[in-house]
Parts: C-alpha cells; sequence; structure tokens
C-alpha cells in the first residue's frame, strides 16, 4: 500500500496498487494527481544539474534539490519523466511547459522564479530559485499559531506580488494557501506555484465547469465557477491569514464538498468560536472579514487599500503617529546641572523598568501561546479518537503532535498520558487487524477449495475484533461460507 499527498486538497491517500497509467483520483476531493514512475538518485545529471536529494513527490512529477553545474548554485528541480505521460496526456505537457513560460515572465522579489528548462530522452525539467526553509502549512501542522503582526508582515509581502502579476500580466493565483506561502531561513518571503496554479485543475476532468483551488481557501465565486478578478485571491490569502492567526482554517467538513458550500453560504466564523483559546485584534479580525466578504465588491477595493489599512493597524511609523508635546519647563541656569543629572537617572530607571515589563511579558505571552496551541492540538487528537475510533494510524500521529507541542506546558503530563494510553490501545488493534486481515485471506482460500468448515473455523477465531465493518464483514462472511457449505452436502454446489 502506497501514500501520495493530493496537491488540491493537501490530504494524504492510500491505494493498494498503483493504476497502469499515470493518473489517479483523490478520494478526499476527486482532483486528479499525476505519477512519477522513476525516482533519481543522488548523482545522477541532467541538463547540466546533478541531483543531491529528492525535496518531494508532487502532483507535477518530482521535487529535487539539485545543483546547477555551470553556475554551481543551489536550484529546486522539478522533473517530469515522459514515460508518465501517454499520447492521450498532451495537456499534461502544456500544463507543464505553461508553468515554465509564466514563472519566466515574473519577475518579482517575493515570487519563486524559473531559472532554466529543458526536456531530454526521458523527462521534462525545470529549474526553480531553491528556497532554504518551509512553507507555512508544516508550520501550522506543528499545531503553532502566528502571531498577528508577524502574519501581516508576511500578507503583506505576498499581496505585492499578488498585485504585481495582475497589474502587470493580468494574473491570478487562484491557490493561495499556507502551503503555497514560504519562508527562508533569513525571514524572506516567497509565492510559490503562480505559473501552475493557473491551469491546475481541481477535481475531475468531466466536470462540466474548471474549479481551481484547496477547497478550505476557496473563494465562493470560486466554488460556483463563476468568472474571477483578483478578488479571488483576495478571499483565499484572507482564508490563509485566518488559518494561521487562529490556528484552524476557516470552515471545516469531513466532506470537501460542505467545506465550499459554507464558504458559499455561511457567515464569517467569529475566530473565538472556531479557537476559544485565542485573542486578536480587533484590526486583525476586520480586516479578515472584509477580505472574506462573499460578495467580491464588499472586499477591499484594491491590494493598496488593503495595505494601507494593514500599515494603519500594525506598522505605523512614530512620525505617521500623534505625538504628546510636553508643556514647556522653565529651568533657571542655577538648576540646569541638576536638572539634566536628575532627569538622566530618572531616564535610566524607567529604562530598566521597562525592559524588566518587556521580558515578563514576553515570557507570559509565549507561555500563553504554548499552552494554547498544546491544548488545542490535544482537543484536535481527542476529536479524531471519538469521531473515527479504529483509525488508529492517524490517531497516534496526532496524539504524538499533542505530545510534543505540549513538552514545558502545564498539559505535558496529561498529553504524554493520553499518547501512552493511545499508542498502547492502537498498536494492539492494529496487530488484531493485520491477524484479521491475514486470517480472511487464509479462509477465503479455503473456501476457494471448498474447505468450509476449515474456513469458517478460522473465521469464528476472529469475529470478535473490535472493528465493526470488520466484524460485520466477519459474520456475512461466515454465513455465506455455511451456506456454501450446505449447499455442497446436498449436492447443490457441484
Amino acid at each position: 500500500m502506497e501514500q501520495f499527498l493530493c496537491p488540491h486538497c493537501n490530504k494524504v491517500f492510500s491505494v493498494q496498487q498503483k493504476p497502469d497509467n499515470s493518473l489517479l483520483y483523490c478520494p478526499h476531493c476527486n482532483g486528479t494527481v499525476f505519477l512519477q514512475s522513476e525516482e533519481m538518485h543522488p548523482g545522477d545529471n541532467i541538463g547540466g544539474f546533478e541531483i543531491i536529494k529528492i525535496l518531494g513527490k508532487g502532483g507535477m512529477g518530482n521535487v529535487y534539490l539539485a545543483k546547477q553545474s555551470s553556475m554551481q548554485r543551489l536550484v529546486a528541480l522539478k522533473v517530469l519523466a515522459k514515460s508518465t505521460v501517454g499520447e492521450s496526456d498532451k495537456n499534461i505537457i502544456e500544463m507543464f511547459n505553461k508553468e515554465i513560460q509564466l514563472s519566466g515572465t515574473l519577475n518579482h522579489p517575493n515570487i519563486i522564479k524559473a531559472i532554466n528548462a529543458g526536456e531530454t530522452e526521458t523527462c521534462y525539467f525545470m529549474a526553480i530559485t531553491y528556497v532554504d526553509g518551509e512553507d507555512f502549512e508544516k508550520v501550522l501542522d506543528r499545531g503553532n499559531v502566528i502571531p498577528e503582526k508577524e502574519a501581516f508582515a508576511v500578507a503583506l509581502k505576498i499581496s505585492d506580488a499578488l498585485n504585481y502579476a495582475w497589474e502587470k500580466h493580468g494574473l491570478m493565483h487562484k491557490d493561495i494557501k499556507p502551503g503555497n506561502i514560504m519562508e527562508d531561513k533569513k525571514g524572506d518571503v516567497f509565492l510559490m506555484d503562480m505559473g501552475i496554479a493557473q491551469h491546475m485543475v481541481f477535481g475531475s476532468t468531466q466536470r462540466s465547469k474548471e474549479v481551481l483551488g484547496s477547497p478550505f481557501y476557496m473563494s465562493p465565486e470560486q466554488g460556483q465557477g463563476l468568472p474571477l478578478d483578483w478578488r479571488t485571491d483576495m478571499y483565499s490569502l484572507g482564508s490563509t491569514l485566518y488559518h494561521m492567526v487562529v490556528g484552524v482554517p476557516p470552515y471545516d467538513s469531513k466532506d470537501v464538498t460542505r467545506i465550499i458550500e459554507k464558504h458559499i453560504l455561511d457567515p464569517f466564523p467569529e475566530p473565538s468560536e472556531r479557537n476559544p483559546n485565542i485573542r486578536l485584534n480587533k484590526n486583525t479580525v476586520n480586516i479578515i472579514r472584509k477580505m472574506m466578504a462573499k460578495k467580491v465588491g464588499d472586499r477591499f477595493a484594491s491590494w493598496q487599500d488593503f495595505n494601507s489599512a494593514v500599515n494603519k493597524a500594525f506598522f505605523q511609523t512614530p512620525s505617521q503617529q500623534k505625538r504628546f508635546v510636553p508643556a514647556k519647563t522653565v529651568v533657571l541656569p542655577g538648576d540646569r546641572v541638576a536638572a539634566s543629572s536628575s532627569s538622566s537617572g530618572s531616564r535610566a530607571m524607567i529604562m530598566v523598568i521597562l525592559v524588566i515589563v518587556a521580558i515578563i511579558a514576553a515570557y507570559l505571552i509565549n507561555d500563553y501561546r504554548k499552552n494554547s496551541a498544546a491544548e488545542l492540538n490535544l482537543r484536535i487528537a481527542e476529536t479524531h479518537y471519538y469521531q473515527n475510533p479504529f483509525k488508529f494510524e492517524e490517531t497516534i500521529k496526532l496524539f504524538e503532535i499533542a505530545r510534543d507541542t505540549a513538552v514545558d506546558t502545564r498539559i505535558y503530563p496529561q498529553a504524554s498520558r493520553r499518547y501512552e494510553e493511545i499508542y498502547a490501545k492502537g498498536t494492539a488493534f492494529i496487530a488484531k487487524a493485520k491477524n484479521f486481515d491475514e486470517t480472511w485471506t487464509r479462509a477465503y482460500g479455503l473456501s476457494i477449495s471448498r474447505k468450509f468448515k476449515d474456513a469458517i473455523e478460522l473465521m469464528e477465531s476472529v469475529k470478535d475484533i473490535e472493528d465493526p465493518a470488520r466484524k460485520n464483514d466477519a459474520l456475512k462472511f461466515i454465513s455465506q461460507l455455511k451456506e456454501d457449505m450446505n449447499n455442497l452436502k446436498s449436492g447443490k454446489g457441484k
């Protein structure tokens, strides 16, 4: 069984066996996932690029860290093997080439840029800027909540990139999400997949309307397949900001269609309701609410208006703020030295006190955030366990995340204890489930050989498993085996 990451809804799914062609369809959102059959290895050379290691497997081929020999620089190398593309899949090549063309024309400091591209006898490749960092989806997956000012600083850079793409090239991104925003180790922010997002189809190719993007951040007009302009990206950036500062996406559901419906129909989700442990600045909520207005005309009238609102709320310089001007004080000549000395001493003492207060406040705020994130992760794990009592592989991972983020917090003992309990229960169940599946396979083999009695004995030994689905299947199989055995005895099964 292999696992794949859907590039549309960012969910992992498993398949028992790869299909013969190069396509899979995500069971969560029905999105198209292209398979890469060959994987390159360190030391392999393609078009003047030496492979160092694989960075990820995506919906448009594999991505490698590589070194460009001529320039002696590191790049991210996207590789699409020709063996994964059949004659009937020319649109895949067109999408890949289109990404190259679009990325090459976009020249903005916050947009990942194409460096080089080409093809060999076996594959198509494209070298893009390598960012030594991580995307915000990974940051959020660890249970972190991004501080408001930091999140808006990121949003300002992304909005500038989106404004450039729209004003200079008439381009929309259509897939703004935390996973497409990356920050390097120096704190620089980059927008990814600006080219590919223009053409990636969300959902089956059989849909009558082309719907693009991730459902968790999708604008109402995008979800309805209506005509779009730059304001769809504003909505998605607002949804992304919401996730960054609240810790969860604005809308959620097990059903992807229901998530899209919520974006279209449901009112703006109050952050305090989605995460009771956070307290947001009123300006934060108001700006995001305006960005996520259902009607495009109710959003900010331009990216410049959005930038002005954010700067006014969070980044005004001292010269732009009203200053308090103290009343003039008359100092007699004999008092100047004493007044100056006294004033300097008072200022120094005030500065020391302010520094101490700032340190204490920073510690308390950091401690509060760590405890809030830990409590949120533990609740997520408990909710998943309650709703999916037999999906232990996912549940164990969630409790492990909750335990790890709870280190040095007040709930660490509880999170650690729950992880150990779930791990013990989960590993025991997984072992039973594996034994059940193996027993089922053996019993099925015996039934093919008409050894019905032996098959029944095998299934009777595992029918009391806790998993209701497996138990139900076992009882049905036993009933069928008994019927087949009776038919054989009566001569009906000859």
